[in-house]
């Protein structure tokens, strides 16, 4: 019989009862067929309750030992936006996980497993890491490390927290950084190991590297910040490699509000059984040359479609024999240059009482699969249709910048069917539950003018264009940069009474856009006005509008503006697109400027702390608070 791997779990906490508890129970549920686990705690809460729960572990599990740490004044501070670390909390948490290090060697355990307070790990995760058989592994979780911003892994490829390959030497775009780190996380996202530059928060270390010494104790002459890395850098430089395990995401409880999301996390954990599901699903996906996409988008929604149909329109790559691996519904599809054609064919197949439609570059991360796997169990067949947010885009910090909601899955029964050739959209109506379940959108191929040629081929053969045609023809010019022929097509479109008002006001601020790239600022504002015709102010509007005024210098007219945005109220489950920054960071950052021309620093101060709570990674946010501490203003 195999001798069983002697396993140290240690973690070092300070943590709230109700998040404790989780994580404890988490430990608790371990599997240990090829491992045998003890657990070594340092105490360093400040509510007894979190220490009345390790005691009770103790009790309960056995094999446990803590060391409760010198109580201290400073008080660890996090809330619903972020957590604020201090300099000298972080080398107390170094010296504290050193400390775990020494108990491991000096009771001869053959791996030390370091993890955060705040996490919920997979019952197979421990003996997956050990399975690995690396000197150094960490098990991946994914963060959102501020608020409505994209999930974050907790390693990284090199550096503070660099999310990309780059040669030393190499210059890269935002674009080409942005594409390498969309590679970076779709790989994190297949279950395998991987060889990272950086890793923390979860990591098995072996005997072997203990031995030699790695450590978290700070190196003097680096600026880094965070303990881990430290430890990364010390490990490296002694020849050990750096590996991180995909097979059993964790569920990081960054901010209370995410324990709603534990009981969901665990149940993803298991499929859900056909007595507990109150729906069935039939996913409806059509595909073109997506063999690097489809793989990841299939894996992502495991477990939640009863039956996946796959409609090919034309691959000549390894799509349909990928595909196969995931069903046998794969059907061929001529391409007539009509998307809705291709959808209501896929949506023809379907069988089930629920259909879910994706394109093959959308994913749902692990948390969103959560949410999806308890809407299966508990969403009533009433429903007609299920809105779900749609993360279009991200900035250099991976922030959602644009979103909207769609309709993402509708009840067969309805018969909803696909309208449009190009940018086609779902008909639904009836009864609707918005979700919180987000789906995101990984494009990772270069944007054509296919869809602007299939428009002007219908125009040339004389079809007759809708409302809604008028307009995304109209996008189509714009985005590639025809101003002259959007501006028509935007005016017929903004003249048809049937257009839908989230339509109605892009098509107007869009419009601005051309006269702006024309030159012609009295034509460029009217076009932002037009948008108080469908609805209340927006704050996309207001920035605009001040952006104008503040290109004139006329900063008392764009503060106007500006404080304006700040001060609109969003639509409740908006449908249409949302430019994030308009409603968040931007206009106070553009307060800021304008409230420092005009000498008034003590406002200016306040707004750009403001744009800090929301994005503190913004170079003219940082700029701006360094800027404004030279002058002393507090």
């Amino acid at each position: 019989m195999r001798k069983k791997k002697r396993v140290l779990i240690s973690s070092p906490i300070r943590q709230t009862p109700d998040i404790l508890k989780p994580f404890l129970t988490s430990l608790a549920e371990l599997e240990q067929e090829t491992v045998e686990v003890s657990y070594f705690f340092m105490d360093d809460n400040e509510d007894q309750a979190s220490t009345q729960l390790l005691l009770q572990f103790q009790t309960e599990r056995g094999r446990t030992e803590i060391q409760v740490e010198a109580a201290e004044l400073k008080h660890y501070q996090k809330d619903e936006y972020t957590h604020y670390w201090q300099e000298d909390t972080i080398w107390k948490v170094a010296r504290m996980k050193d400390a775990m290090i020494a108990h491991a060697l000096k009771r001869n355990f053959d791996y030390l497993f370091l993890l955060d307070s705040d996490l919920i790990l997979h019952p197979q995760t421990l003996e997956q890491l050990v399975l690995a058989k690396k000197d150094i592994i960490s098990n991946i979780f994914w963060t959102k490390w501020q608020p409505d911003t994209i999930e974050m892994p907790q390693v990284w490829v090199c550096d503070q927290y660099t999310l990309f390959h780059k040669e030393r030497k190499e210059t890269l775009t935002d674009e080409e950084a942005a594409a390498r780190t969309w590679q970076f996380f779709k790989q994190l996202r297949i279950p395998g190991v991987y060889e990272v530059g950086g890793l923390g928060a979860c990591t098995l270390i072996s005997r072997k590297a203990l031995k030699d010494g790695v450590r978290f104790a700070e190196i003097p002459n680096l600026s880094f910040w965070g303990e881990d890395r430290h430890f990364c850098i010390r490990a490296r430089a002694m020849g050990f490699s750096l590996f991180v395990d995909t097979h059993y995401p964790a569920y990081h409880i960054y901010r209370k509000s995410e324990l709603t999301g534990v009981e969901a996390f665990k149940q993803m954990n298991k499929p859900v059984a056909l007595t507990e599901r109150k729906i069935t699903i039939s996913l409806c996906m059509i595909v073109k040359n997506e063999e690097n996409a489809l793989p990841i988008c299939l894996h992502s929604v495991r477990g939640i479609a009863d039956e996946i149909i796959i409609v090919d329109t034309g691959s000549s790559d390894r799509t349909k024999e990928i595909a196969a691996k995931y069903t046998d519904q794969i059907y061929d599809f001529a391409w007539v240059e009509d998307f809705a054609a291709a959808r209501n064919f896929a949506f023809s197949k379907a069988t089930k009482q629920y259909m879910l439609w994706l394109d093959a570059d959308d994913v749902l991360t692990e948390k969103d699969r959560g949410l999806f796997l308890t809407l299966i169990a508990s969403l009533e067949t009433e429903v007609d249709r299920v809105t779900m947010a749609y993360h279009l885009s991200f900035d250099e910090n991976n922030q959602v910048t644009h979103s909207l909601r769609r309709n993402r899955l509708v009840r067969r029964a309805c018969q909803f069917e696909w309208i449009g050739a190009v940018h086609e959209y779902l008909n639904a109506s009836g009864s609707v539950y918005h979700s919180e379940i987000a789906i995101t959108h990984q494009k990772d191929k270069v944007h054509t003018d296919r869809n602007l040629q299939i428009y002007r081929k219908r125009r040339e053969r004389g079809e007759p264009f809708s409302a809604r045609d008028h307009y995304y023809f109209a996008n189509e010019c714009r985005e590639h940069g025809f101003y002259d022929e959007a501006i028509p097509l935007y005016e017929l479109f903004l003249e048809d009474p049937t257009g839908w008002q989230e339509d109605h006001i892009a098509a107007a601020l869009h419009l601005s856009e051309c006269y702006s790239h024309k030159g012609q600022r009295d034509e460029q504002l009217t076009a932002l006005f037009r948008t108080l015709e469908y609805d209340l102010p927006r704050a996309d509007t207001c920035c605009r509008i001040g952006a104008i005024f503040l290109a004139e210098l006329d900063y008392h007219q764009a503060i106007y503006w500006y404080e304006s945005a700040t001060q609109c109220s969003k639509p409740n489950e908006m449908m249409g697109v949302v430019n994030h920054s308009s409603w968040t960071w931007l206009p106070h950052v553009q307060l800021c400027l304008c409230y420092d021309r005009i000498g008034d620093l003590i406002k200016a101060k306040l707004h750009n702390d403001i744009a800090f709570s929301y994005h503190p990674t913004h170079p003219s946010i940082l700029h701006n608070k360094r800027y404004l501490e030279q002058t002393g203003v507090v």
